[in-house]
């Protein structure tokens, strides 16, 4: 499942921002650009792993599109990380 992240700008004062807006309360963050997407692959697999245990739904990824009109988005990066939830169970 490649889910869509969006990516806040860090400086050298703050870390990169990450978003998995198809999870509800999933966030990370970098302090170096090389490791977003395994800091975000590790969020969604941590996040993933508890909504499991909880018996909650796993949400499905969407594109990125579906975002690019929310001002909560605005100025962003886009990507995708894949996760294998099947390695999950």
């Amino acid at each position: 499942m490649k889910y869509p992240i969006a990516i806040q700008q860090g400086d050298d004062n703050t870390a990169y921002g990450i978003i998995i807006p198809d999870i509800a309360g999933c966030y990370s963050a970098s302090d170096e650009y090389e490791n977003i997407l395994k800091n975000a692959k590790e969020a969604i697999v941590l996040h993933i792993s508890g909504m499991m245990k909880d018996g909650e739904p796993i949400p499905m990824p969407t594109d990125s599109d579906n975002y690019k009109d929310d001002p909560d988005f605005e100025g962003v990066s886009w990507a995708t990380v894949d996760v294998q939830i099947d390695e999950l169970y």
